[in-house]
């Protein structure tokens, strides 16, 4: 049996740094200090540098982070795309926020509109003009991404993710002192009850102290991506359509558009290639405060069905790349005939 060639493989990412690794978690074991410490205050400084924004406020998950940004903007109501994982909807629904499902454009992202929207940055794609023009973003895929002077925008540093902890993490990144100030009471930093609307949602000094280490690494790991991304736009065949066309694209994620995407995916398996769906359930299908299943929402249904995503991660081969892409053509012409 062939080797597997794995969606992802966070060995070969820190083999090379785990001597630095180490040495960040035994300096946190012997501070004795957990939480709200040096490490969380010199990520949060180094994040928003990073980012471009003046302030950053650290927190458990991604998804806190959307709640956190939505309760400290007392946003009410905002639309949101619906082929976006079902975590972006919970977010802003803990809150506050009643969230208005939307279909998507041909290219899957959130379509032109008026009022209040959350675009999320699917896969690490650069957003558009009508995208970028929003005041909250679900960042989670797009670490690389500067975002613009108005925004506030919500980043998930989840395992997998191109910066990701050994565990969970997350941040929000602003200009507004405000909300610096807001998401910080929010989530927990002191003792102080605020009409109990705190969620105690506190990044710990090890994670920080991981997420500095990697965080040096970061530009490269993006680089990386970057050309894996441009290989498979090259090389693969005419039959799966790269999502990511724009050189800013961070690929985060590797997404093709294919038919029979089910049967594809499931010849790719067969072939040793490891794939994932990200996403299939369209946020209106799902049972939530937010779905509605009598509601046809076609582009988005169309997007669910048929987006299939490959193996991309720092390290990988070109032969990898060659059997990913052989693996493809192989799938696609069994469905075709």
């Amino acid at each position: 049996m062939r080797d597997l060639v794995p969606l992802n493989d966070l060995t070969r990412i820190h083999a090379p740094i785990r001597a630095e690794i180490d040495r960040a978690v035994a300096r946190v074991l012997d501070s004795g200090w957990f939480l709200r410490g040096r490490e969380v205050a010199a990520f949060e400084e180094e994040w928003a540098d990073f980012c471009g924004q003046a302030y950053c406020v650290a927190c458990n998950s991604g998804t806190d982070a959307l709640t956190l940004a939505a309760m400290a903007m007392q946003l009410r109501a905002a639309d949101a795309q619906a082929n976006t994982l079902a975590l972006t909807a919970v977010g802003l629904h803990r809150g506050g926020v009643a969230v208005n499902v939307v279909d998507v454009d041909s290219d899957g992202r959130l379509a032109a509109r008026d009022g209040e929207a959350v675009p999320v940055l699917l896969f690490g794609r650069h957003p558009t003009p009508a995208e970028a023009r929003h005041r909250l973003f679900d960042a989670a895929h797009a670490h690389g991404w500067r975002p613009p002077a108005q925004a506030t925008a919500c980043w998930s540093f989840y395992p997998t993710k191109t910066l990701g902890a050994a565990g969970d993490g997350g941040a929000a990144t602003t200009n507004d002192i405000g909300l610096r100030d807001a998401m910080r009471e929010l989530s927990g930093r002191d003792d102080r009850l605020r009409d109990g609307r705190q969620i105690t949602s506190r990044m710990d000094e090890i994670q920080a102290a991981i997420l500095r280490v990697k965080l040096k690494h970061l530009p490269a790991w993006i680089a990386e991506r970057q050309a894996i991304g441009a290989w498979y736009r090259a090389h693969l065949p005419p039959g799966a359509r790269m999502v990511a066309t724009d050189a800013r694209d961070l690929h985060h994620l590797a997404v093709v558009r294919v038919a029979a995407r089910d049967a594809v995916a499931a010849t790719l398996k067969a072939e040793g290639i490891e794939t994932k769906v990200h996403f299939p359930v369209p946020l209106h299908l799902q049972q939530a405060p937010w779905g509605d299943p009598a509601r046809h929402l076609p582009a988005a249904e169309a997007w669910c069905g048929s987006v299939l995503t490959l193996p991309c991660f720092p390290g990988m081969t070109e032969t990898e790349l060659g059997r990913v892409a052989g693996a493809l053509e192989l799938a696609l012409a069994g469905v075709a005939s």
